[in-house]
């Protein structure tokens, strides 16, 4: 524990540089996208403008900024392992982008992010070459299967089943690997919320049987509700799915969501919020894995409400119609 008491500090320093609420406000004011950019470089943030025509470059800077909290991670601890986990989804995105491009015989690299632990042109040339052993397990296995899926049936929808799933296993193998139970937890938690997403999904399409099945299908193992918690709520309803989360760890989720009434939208944000609350509960840590954890989990949530609040000034959206999008802030 010892050895994250400098890195620790260095990243409670830098938690003071985070755009949090007042900040995403002044944001939500400004009457250009120009104007955003002006006030992201007088927060600090590192603004990425057009070589030739100054214009302000939107993802380059928010991407620029998840990369500058990973090096800040990777500079202060020697064993930031634990960090691979926020950079699965960005993997799992890219694989199943290359896959249904090549199919359809599209460009995937206008889809992908060059923020995985894979390259991109690793991703691609895997899909093209159909070798992936290039990629490790068990995202190499997943792929194989998704691609044969996807080839047999034609449905998308396999591709994104089977790399959910592959990509929580390498989260959760991570998260054992940094002997954490905060960040084990956490990992447990998003599982949790991600499948109760998908029940109440399946819920509102009332596919019958045909549903039941799905969400056998769909599940991901490795949170602390059950197979069971699930094909039984599917076969009770969602109004009893939500009074069965009334009394429980996810009471508060339930709370916020709103229940059967609540749009899918609003489930979403209050299952963000959910989880963004139990990595707020890092702040009583005063060192240790867990602040380092929860800062990288911060800068994702960070960057998200400012891609949530750019596009939505860009767009000339209201403040209070962005507002109503923007997730629970770290600080």
């Amino acid at each position: 524990m010892e050895s994250y008491l400098f890195g620790s500090a260095r990243i409670r320093a830098l938690e003071n540089g985070l755009v949090g609420k007042e900040k995403l406000e002044r944001l939500l004011s400004a009457p250009t996208i120009e104007r955003c950019a002006d006030l992201l470089a007088e927060f600090g943030v590192d603004v990425k403008r057009d070589e030739q025509s100054g214009a302000f470059l939107r993802e380059e800077t928010l991407l620029g900024r998840l990369r500058a909290a990973y090096a800040e991670v990777a500079d202060v601890t020697e064993n930031a392992g634990f960090a691979k986990l926020f950079r699965r989804q960005y993997d799992c995105n890219n694989i199943k982008a290359a896959i249904k491009c090549f199919k359809r015989g599209v460009d995937p690299e206008e889809m992908m992010f060059d923020f995985g632990l894979y390259d991109v042109r690793t991703v691609i040339s895997s899909v093209e070459k159909d070798d992936f052993s290039a990629l490790e397990e068990p995202f190499g296995t997943a792929a194989r299967e998704a691609t044969d899926a996807f080839a047999k049936t034609g449905n998308p929808q396999w591709v994104d089943l089977i790399l959910d799933r592959a990509c929580y296993d390498a989260m959760l193998s991570d998260a054992r690997e940094s002997k954490s139970d905060f960040i084990m937890g956490l990992v447990k938690l998003k599982i949790d919320l991600t499948n109760l997403l998908i029940c109440v999904r399946l819920l509102r399409m009332k596919s019958g049987e045909a549903g039941r099945m799905m969400l056998r299908d769909a599940l991901i193992a490795g949170g602390t509700l059950n197979v069971s918690f699930f094909t039984e709520a599917y076969d009770n309803g969602e109004d009893a799915l939500w009074a069965s989360l009334t009394y429980s760890d996810l009471s508060a989720f339930a709370g916020e969501a709103g229940g059967s009434a609540a749009s899918l939208t609003k489930l979403e944000r209050a299952a963000d919020n959910c989880w963004m609350t139990a990595v707020r509960r890092a702040k009583m840590i005063p060192y240790g894995v867990e602040t380092l954890a929860a800062y990288l989990a911060a800068v994702e949530f960070e960057v998200r409400n400012l891609r949530i609040v750019l596009a939505g000034v860009e767009a000339g959206l209201s403040p209070k119609t962005v507002g109503e999008r923007i997730r629970l802030n770290y600080v």
